[in-house]
């Protein structure tokens, strides 16, 4: 008998390791989880990247060096990192983007990963879901899909987007309260007395900060040749006109996020359905594209079971009839960010387009 309970505790956690494996991007044992102090550090760094490490401590609730040692931590485990990227207004005024569905072999794959204009790659239950981007026109738009199947990818699908609602950066984790979000509120001019920068400056700050958004204004204004007070201003308006925005992304899964879906939607009023998939908290990336179902939202989750939930959230909030879903196999760029299995950030292919 007792070699019978032995066997019988030994089989019930197996089970318990495979089901919770199915609600998991991977096992516990392969994932390095973020704790809470981390996960408020990165809330915080997503609000304003910027911030002294003496703000950032204020709103988490930690002292500056305990913060500055976790973040060190993050960056080195690959599981945190800084961003600079162009807000939905940018996307609008200079860039055209198309979601393209493909068909390809892992080798294919590997060298769609290091073109600069295809700024996101998910394998999808559907596919391979590539994000291509260009500032120079929509015949340049259709080249570069056109050059995807020349480099070995089957093309089942292109949807041009209308607009860009939602991306990446504009995510938030919900790690912080309101209370402490305030701590990293923008301090001084309004930001509607600011003037916009010219395009090119905002081009310039971005390249001489890419490698590190945080780079401290002196160092920067000698990168650009300005000076400090001219450099510190730049960004200040670059970033009030929603030209530029600072933020922080995150190994998905050590965040509790590991699975992800797309929903494919259409609604009498797109534009306010669109604004309301933008209000849930599980969405990352809203467009409007040019297609029979025109509402396209990416969501993560801890589950998929969660998935109904939040349909559910967006369907009373605005009239939206579910098209189609896609599930999120595996992300594999995000952002120029190329990512491994666990949604680590294993190197950079500095976007162009």
């Amino acid at each position: 008998m007792h070699r019978r309970a032995l066997l019988f505790v030994f089989w019930f956690a197996s089970m318990l390791r495979i089901r919770h494996m199915g609600d998991s991007h991977d096992s516990l044992d392969s994932l390095d989880l973020l704790d809470e102090l981390d996960l408020r550090i990165v809330h915080a760094l997503q609000l304003d990247a910027r911030a002294p490490w003496t703000r950032i401590a204020a709103a988490v609730g930690a002292d500056a060096a305990t913060v500055s040692r976790h973040w060190q931590r993050l960056q080195a485990r690959s599981l945190a990192w800084l961003t600079l990227w162009p807000t939905p207004q940018r996307w609008a005024a200079s860039t055209d983007v198309a979601l393209v569905l493909l068909d390809t072999a892992p080798a294919t794959r590997d060298a769609l990963i290091d073109l600069p204009w295809v700024l996101g790659l998910d394998e999808t239950s559907a596919g391979l879901m590539a994000t291509v981007a260009t500032s120079r026109g929509l015949d340049e738009l259709g080249a570069r899909v056109r050059q995807l199947g020349a480099d070995g990818a089957h093309i089942r699908r292109m949807h041009v987007a209308g607009s860009i609602v939602q991306e990446d950066s504009t995510w938030r984790l919900a790690s912080l309260g309101r209370d402490e979000q305030r701590t990293l509120a923008p301090h001084g001019t309004p930001r509607r007395a600011l003037r916009a920068p010219t395009e090119r400056a905002v081009a310039e700050a971005a390249a001489a900060l890419e490698d590190d958004p945080r780079l401290a204004t002196l160092p920067l204004s000698r990168r650009l040749g300005v000076s400090e007070p001219t450099a510190r201003r730049l960004l200040e308006r670059a970033t009030a006109a929603g030209m530029l925005r600072f933020g922080c992304d995150v190994a998905l899964p050590s965040a509790g996020l590991g699975r992800g879906a797309v929903l494919w939607a259409r609604a009498r009023d797109v534009e306010h359905a669109a604004d309301r998939a933008a209000r849930l908290p599980q969405a990352h990336r809203v467009g409007i594209l040019v297609a029979p179902a025109p509402l396209y939202v990416c969501v993560r989750l801890h589950s998929l079971a969660m998935l109904p939930r939040v349909e559910a959230a967006w369907q009373d909030a605005a009239a939206v009839e579910i098209a189609d879903r896609w599930t999120i196999l595996r992300p594999y760029k995000r952002n120029g960010h190329v990512l491994d299995a666990q949604g680590r950030a294993i190197r950079r292919v500095q976007p162009e387009w």
